[in-house]
């Protein structure tokens, strides 16, 4: 019998994304085993409606003790890691070991936008400044450089004349919310078809 597709989240934030991926596991075949979190935030409460376990770590660690606690966390049977929202910048030798298998967030149309500092409603503020007519976001594989992994997915928004940063930033969050579960789905299928192939 095929195993469940294991899928960790990783957040500081409200935790809209890991909702989102929480409320379609069933939908798209896959299950949430753990939510990590570098804070006390708004997923660790979600966390807690949907019943699933979460750990909080020690943001005061020196990064290398960090993010080997984090490691740690991760059950060793985890399918893909999702970062979604996750503020900490995932070290080389973490990302050198689950290469293929986290994936994360980001709300601009990347290349553009992305890099150190670039998150939140700096993003939207940076489109707005640039005069852009097209805003969106993406979802990528996590590699040693920062926000330019391969890409999954890409949704493309269109700015409206007039409104803010948070505005647009609220309309491209809900679209991050759906193509990071469709990027889940996609990842899965893709597997499936690699083991078919295999057998």
């Amino acid at each position: 019998m095929k195993r469940d597709f294991l899928v960790t989240v990783c957040a500081s934030g409200g935790g809209g994304n890991f909702e989102a991926v929480v409320e379609a596991q069933e939908r798209v075949g896959y299950r949430v085993k753990l939510l990590i979190v570098d804070r006390e935030c708004g997923a660790i409460d979600k966390a807690r409606r949907h019943g699933i376990p979460h750990i909080v770590l020690d943001r005061t660690l020196p990064a290398g003790d960090f993010f080997l606690t984090m490691d740690q966390a991760i059950p060793a049977d985890t399918d893909l890691v999702v970062l979604a929202g996750f503020f900490p910048i995932v070290s080389a030798d973490m990302c050198r070991k689950w290469t293929g298998r986290m994936i994360n967030t980001h709300p601009s149309l990347l290349p553009k936008y992305g890099g150190r500092g670039m998150y939140g409603v700096r993003v939207q503020e940076a489109v707005l400044a640039s005069g852009d007519t097209l805003a969106g976001c993406t979802v990528h594989y996590v590699d040693e450089s920062i926000d330019g992994g391969e890409i999954i997915l890409q949704q493309a928004v269109d700015v409206r004349e007039g409104e803010t940063a948070w505005q647009l930033g609220g309309r491209i969050f809900l679209e991050e919310n759906r193509i990071l579960v469709e990027a889940i789905a996609l990842i899965i299928r893709k597997g499936d078809e690699t083991n078919v192939q295999m057998e």
